[in-house]
């Protein structure tokens, strides 16, 4: 039984570091794609409109489909996977994408069509700049009909997940990005012909994402058939469950467009800037906790439907744990080291000034905090859609779009400037949380255990890590060229990582000593193998 047990750890871990090194490709690529864009879109206003282009088509995108994929989706088939009614949930499956992708043609038709009255809703109250506007207008024409494309990409990893084919899954996106980097690096430039044509590239990238990922796919994606019966009781049933996650994922989005309604309001280079900081915050988000509920939901929700509820409260409370000994550090490194993190990742040429670094680095300090919020927010958003309670995460995203625009409304009129945006953002994801965890805590059997000794040695073992790193940047500023400025970052991420891991193992905690003990395994393994 042991053997067993261990067994399943290790699968869940192998399957967990797959998917967080496919993240770390995509996460890499896209990276690459936004170093290029302030190299190639040299002047503020085309960073600006590159940008603000992409908010309208994804806003549908989620308030459509994106959210309901992988946790309405990839839980639904799961579930069914594990009952024995594989055949049942597929034919549920196939009306879905029927509809759905019926719909999405629709609207992707309507808003190229419509794009600049739409997009002219940002300059409501003296909002963004006229120019700005019309420039990301015209390029969403191209990145409306590209969010079919994703669908359909997504979809198919919706369901190969819900089989825990996760190799099938890792690399995808990253293809994705790589070839909306090879778009803007023949197509970006700073005019309007040339805006339009990188859009049309990564129009042509989405189309390659969906045939790769069918491809790899194909011998489980060839179960889906085009069957459009929206009156199926099966499809009812799943479409009522998929509502408030459809309405949850837009307001995700809404908050983001909200967001960026307010960064234009500021210095030019604010939306570009917010951007930045956004995609450098969500670094470890999107690479160690997006991992960790990827592998956790399907096997939660197979859990769940079998009514195994102990194994369900154990696979939840490791999952945060873990989460929250990779977030907590993550947080407070970027916090010490925001300027030096940005200039890193963004500053390959004089076209990214350091004033450009400078606003990046104020909207990322104030997401800092985020970074531990959002991680158990999304853990427990992704719990309450593996066992069907999908109206609870509704209740709390309503709730966070009400409150974001208002902290954001009260802190710059306190005077906070561009940062009062981040905090914003993360004071409502600390409300999120809140209102997540306690409500999920009332289902007893379910909920996670043994969780305050863990916070508090991880905040204890940043907090050293974190006087260290401060130290060592007082000692040796990343001064310097290029290769000088990364070897020092890397230098002091890692004696962080070190400091942290040492701190870590002086408390005993479990979750340092399981991943040094994979470690040791694979050392012995690679050199038994030589």
């Amino acid at each position: 039984m042991e053997t067993k047990k261990k067994s399943y750890r290790n699968s869940v871990v192998f399957s967990t570091i797959l998917v967080m090194i496919g993240l770390v490709f995509t996460k890499g690529s896209g990276f690459l794609r936004d170093i290029f864009v302030s190299i190639k879109f040299s002047e503020d206003v085309y960073r600006d409109s590159f940008t603000l282009a992409f908010t309208i088509p994804d806003l549908f995108y989620n308030l459509l489909v994106g959210g309901a994929i992988f946790s309405t989706v990839t839980p639904y088939l799961s579930g069914q996977i594990a009952i024995g009614e594989e055949k049942k949930g597929m034919r549920t499956t196939s009306i879905f994408i029927s509809v759905v992708s019926v719909v999405m043609i629709t609207v992707c038709t309507l808003g190229t069509i419509f794009s600049k009255p739409i997009y002219s809703l940002y300059a409501l109250k003296g909002g963004i700049d006229d120019e700005t506007l019309e420039l990301a207008s015209s390029a969403s024409r191209m990145l409306f009909p590209q969010i079919f494309f994703i669908m359909l990409a997504a979809l198919s990893i919706g369901i190969l997940n819900s089989y825990k084919r996760f190799s099938s899954t890792a690399f995808a996106p990253s293809i994705y990005n790589f070839a909306v980097l090879v778009s803007i690096l023949i197509f970006a430039g700073n005019s309007k012909q040339q805006l339009v044509m990188t859009t049309g590239g990564i129009l042509l990238a989405s189309i390659v994402y969906a045939a790769f990922q069918y491809l790899v796919g194909r011998d489980k994606l060839s179960q889906i058939r085009f069957i459009f019966k929206p009156k199926d009781p099966d499809f009812i049933a799943l479409f009522k469950r998929a509502i408030p996650i459809l309405i949850s994922s837009s307001i995700i989005q809404i908050n983001v467009v909200i967001l960026n309604y307010f960064a234009g309001q500021f210095d030019s280079g604010s939306i570009y800037g917010f951007r930045n900081a956004s995609t450098i915050w969500q670094i470890p988000y999107g690479i160690f906790t997006v991992a960790i509920t990827t592998v956790m939901t399907p096997m939660l929700a197979g859990y769940h439907e079998s009514k195994k509820y102990e194994e369900a409260s154990k696979l939840l409370s490791a999952r945060i744990k873990s989460a929250l000994f990779l977030m907590i550090p993550s947080a407070f490194f970027m916090a010490v080291l925001s300027v030096d993190v940005v200039k890193a990742i963004y500053q390959w040429t004089s076209s990214y000034t350091d004033t450009n670094a400078k606003t990046a680095s104020t909207f990322l300090l104030g997401f800092t905090t985020a970074i531990i919020t959002a991680s158990v927010a999304h853990l427990f958003n992704q719990a309450f859609y593996a066992i069907g309670q999908t109206k609870i995460p509704l209740l709390a995203g309503t709730i966070s779009l009400f409150l974001n625009p208002l902290f954001c409304q009260a802190l710059i009129m306190l005077g906070v400037g561009p940062m009062s945006l981040s905090i914003a953002y993360s004071i409502t994801n600390f409300c999120q949380m809140i209102i997540l965890t306690v409500l999920y805590f009332r289902r007893k059997e379910l909920a996670p255990h043994n969780m305050l000794g863990t916070i508090i040695k991880c905040f204890v073992a940043a907090a050293i890590m974190t006087g260290i790193v401060f130290v060592l940047d007082q000692i040796i500023p990343a001064q310097g060229g290029k290769i000088t400025q990364l070897l020092i970052v890397s230098l002091k991420g890692a004696a962080a990582v070190a400091v942290y891991f040492i701190t870590a193992l002086i408390f005993k905690m479990e979750e340092a000593t399981f991943w040094i003990d994979r470690f040791k395994t694979k050392l012995k393994g690679i050199k038994a193998n030589k």
